[in-house]
């Protein structure tokens, strides 16, 4: 009976694995996740009393490598303290970006999804995540910009329950590199 099922298991899957065999072609929307390939620092200014207070600022590192046949841009982060490692790339069916998000400050896994604006440069992500001081979910939103002759920065908003705008929270600003 054993022999059998894995008979049958070779013979249903086999067709599959045949044609899988060659990884999807990455498209342009994963090209243009992999131009930040490499090792990128830069300034990341964080506002914990929220944006009207005194801001923080760190230097921080990013190493991102284009990973799985072109399809994901795998991130290593790192300011001070706070290390971060997530995974972005593109969904043809969803027509959508996606992303994952970990790190060693929250046992959470934040899973994005999102779409670039061409005319703006702009990588826009949503999120929902869990808020480390209450331990409540909340919404969150990513905007990185990427216009050519600008420093390219990312910006983190959190979405206010009670006026329902977008608070800003910390941006990471990308030194230039020289050509």
């Amino acid at each position: 009976m054993r022999t059998l099922f894995l008979m049958v298991l070779i013979c249903v899957v086999s067709p599959t694995v045949q044609a899988q065999d060659e990884a999807p072609t990455p498209s342009k929307e994963h090209a243009y996740l992999a131009k930040i390939a490499g090792t990128r620092s830069g300034t990341m200014k964080v506002w914990p009393q929220g944006p009207t207070s005194d801001a923080m600022e760190f230097p921080f590192s990013e190493t991102n490598t284009v990973v799985l046949g072109g399809n994901w841009v795998e991130t290593e982060f790192q300011a001070g303290p706070y290390k971060g490692h997530g995974m972005n790339g593109y969904d043809p069916l969803k027509k959508k970006y996606i992303g994952t998000w970990a790190n060693n400050m929250s046992p959470y896994l934040a899973v994005m999804e999102g779409t670039y604006d061409e005319a703006k440069h702009e990588l826009t992500m949503f999120f929902d995540d869990i808020d480390p001081q209450t331990n409540k979910p909340e919404k969150m939103k990513s905007v990185i910009s990427d216009a050519p002759g600008e420093p390219s920065t990312m910006t983190m908003y959190k979405k206010d329950d009670q006026t329902n705008d977008w608070v800003k929270s910390f941006v990471l600003t990308y030194e230039m590199k020289q050509k």
